[in-house]
């Protein structure tokens, strides 16, 4: 089976939907304690632009214990054209800042910043696992140990500007995350026999080396169920 025309497919079939419903969780451990919880419900209809979400999100890190629950109603009013004009400015405004982190050397473009990533893109393919079940359900597996040194600080960067500008209580144990030595990523996804996302389950885990060279382990689990 090609992975690419699967993923193509895959594709096509979630941008038809007209409701994506779903629930989204997420557990961070530090040497086993758990140190933040999160649980988004949703739904979007994609047609009118009406978005629910509730959020849970539990936080017990440095000395701090925070517990926060929210439930939002809104429509996003033309949201088709903002979707689309919002979603090119955002690629163009990505392109441009990666091409400063990946290429400063180089002008925005450079065939050294492109290789890098066709390669990885590349290499994520070549690894991935496609399993097909009796029900022609498909599940697809990728496990990543290492990634290029490029898309690692590129990541960090962009990663460590959100949370700066997020000014949110998870800023710190986010920080930590960032900071992971040799991070191993593991990633699941479950498709029906239709090609509509059930499942995607990812476990980033990796050790963290503190001022004092100290050494912890963190894992972080997260886990998005799609509901028909």
């Amino acid at each position: 089976m090609s992975k690419i025309k699967l993923m193509y497919d895959v594709i096509n079939t979630m941008k038809e939907k007209e409701v994506i419903s779903g629930i989204f969780k997420a557990e961070a451990k530090k040497d086993q304690l758990t140190i933040a919880r999160f649980t988004n419900e949703f739904e979007n209809n994609l047609s009118t632009g009406e978005t629910k979400i509730k959020l849970n999100t539990e936080l017990d890190y440095d000395g701090k214990k925070v517990k926060h629950e929210s439930q939002t109603e809104f429509t996003m009013q033309g949201h088709h054209r903002h979707m689309h004009h919002g979603f090119m400015r955002h690629m163009q405004h990505h392109h441009s800042n990666q091409c400063d982190e990946l290429h400063d050397d180089q002008k925005c473009g450079g065939i050294k910043g492109k290789l890098t990533k066709l390669a990885f893109v590349l290499n994520i393919f070549n690894q991935m696992k496609v399993e097909e079940k009796e029900d022609k359900s498909i599940i697809i597996s990728l496990t990543l140990n290492e990634i290029p040194d490029e898309m690692k600080k590129a990541f960090q960067e962009r990663m460590s500007q959100r949370i700066m500008s997020e000014h949110h209580q998870h800023q710190g144990f986010m920080k930590e995350f960032l900071t992971l030595q040799e991070p191993k990523l593991e990633l699941n996804l479950w498709i029906s026999k239709n090609k509509e996302v059930e499942k995607i389950l990812v476990v980033v885990g990796g050790k963290q080396i503190n001022d004092l060279n100290d050494s912890h382990d963190l894992n972080l689990n997260a886990e998005l169920r799609l509901f028909s």
